[in-house]
């Protein structure tokens, strides 16, 4: 992914003020033909034990950049892909510019979605 993902799953341990923090992204909806049938499966909820089985996902090197730049959004997670109708995905790679996954009061990964998504 060249571009920015941006995220309302603010529950999520990789939110970071709108800003995805992880290093990998797992996007699933095998059969999708909505964005409504997509997830983010790496969606985790806040706390501390999340946040330590995830510390191996972090995206230090964008972090470290995204202190020290608030022109621009400095993460760009690499998005693998299951939604195999979704004209983004390459070969199971995400390739869209910008993603948006929607996850406003998420919970689990199944109240999110990637809103990208296009058949």
């Amino acid at each position: 992914m060249n571009g920015t993902l941006s995220c309302t799953a603010t529950n999520c341990v990789n939110n970071m003020s709108g800003i995805c923090s992880a290093s990998t992204i797992n996007v699933s909806g095998a059969s999708a033909h909505s964005s409504e049938a997509t997830q983010c499966q790496t969606f985790a909820e806040k706390g501390l034990r999340n946040s330590l089985a995830n510390v191996l996902n972090m995206n230090v090197v964008g972090e470290f950049k995204q202190v020290f730049n608030n022109e621009s959004i400095e993460m760009s997670p690499n998005i693998r892909c299951g939604a195999t109708n979704c004209i983004h995905n390459e070969k199971k790679i995400c390739v869209a510019d910008n993603i948006m996954v929607n996850g406003i009061g998420a919970l689990s990964s199944g109240k999110t979605q990637c809103e990208t998504f296009e058949e």
